[in-house]
């Protein structure tokens, strides 16, 4: 596991650079040229402007998919859930980098730019000047992308033959594609939840996709990928030993 400790060692540096490019953005898109600046309010005020009763309730509802306990919680149950079945750190560690760096990142680049939310009716708490990036949607997608992620080893590591394997299999595959299929919905269903109830630009969430999709990327090449490689190279050296433990015949003299 050295390897992984080596790579991951790597990932302050991409933290960094991420804020980089989030507060350089962020400075260009609030106080550069007002295109993006114009089009971002014409955008809110309209959706402000069309709101429903009932779409009102259905957005607060869903918002709760990227809620922050909602995340804390889910974070800490992977993580266990890991630590229990693999007995490893780099599982667990992996899954706690994922939301963690993120909120790093996401409160280092928030602060510094300091955006101020939509000037329409906001229908949640928050921070006022807190408006870029959207951390809802960075999480949405280091959560549920990182549980898609872990999903597809699971059922690319399940065996497909052998006796009561087949419907394991089929329900471990069928388990990977409801968590792939939630990757890409919940993040789209949550950047428009926090749009419609005033709590970000178009560009904020669009950011905030880009800052999860990022450090999703930077962790799962950093530690998961490897892990799930050194995970599966271990399971195949043990399925091997019994055969290679097996004492050869002598030779007759």
């Amino acid at each position: 596991m050295n390897i992984i400790r080596a790579q991951a060692a790597r990932l302050p540096l991409a933290a960094a650079i991420l804020v980089l490019i989030l507060v350089g953005s962020g400075f260009l898109i609030d106080e550069g040229p007002a295109g993006i600046r114009d089009e971002d309010t014409s955008a809110v005020g309209w959706l402000a402007g069309h709101r429903t009763s009932w779409l009102v309730r259905a957005t607060e509802a869903a918002t709760w998919l990227a809620d922050t306990w909602t995340v804390i919680a889910a974070t800490a149950v992977l993580a266990a859930v890991a630590a229990w079945r693999t007995r490893a750190w780099w599982l667990p560690g992996g899954i706690i980098l994922l939301t963690a760096g993120e909120t790093a990142i996401y409160e280092i680049s928030n602060a510094l730019v300091a955006r101020p939310r939509p000037a329409v009716a906001r229908l949640d708490p928050g921070d006022p000047m807190a408006s870029y990036p959207s951390g809802h949607v960075a999480a949405s997608v280091c959560l549920y992308g990182g549980l898609a992620l872990l999903l597809l080893h699971v059922a690319r590591r399940h065996p497909r033959h052998g006796h009561g394997h087949g419907r394991g299999r089929g329900a471990a595959r069928a388990g990977a594609a409801v968590a792939v299929a939630a990757a890409v919905a919940v993040p789209l269903i949550v950047a428009f939840c926090r749009t419609y109830r005033g709590m970000h630009h178009p560009s904020d969430v669009l950011a905030g996709a880009f800052l999860g999709a990022c450090w999703l990327a930077a962790v799962h090449r950093t530690v998961l990928a490897r892990g799930f490689a050194v995970d599966d190279r271990e399971r195949r050296s043990a399925g091997l030993r019994p055969a290679c433990a097996e004492p050869r015949p002598a030779h007759p003299m």
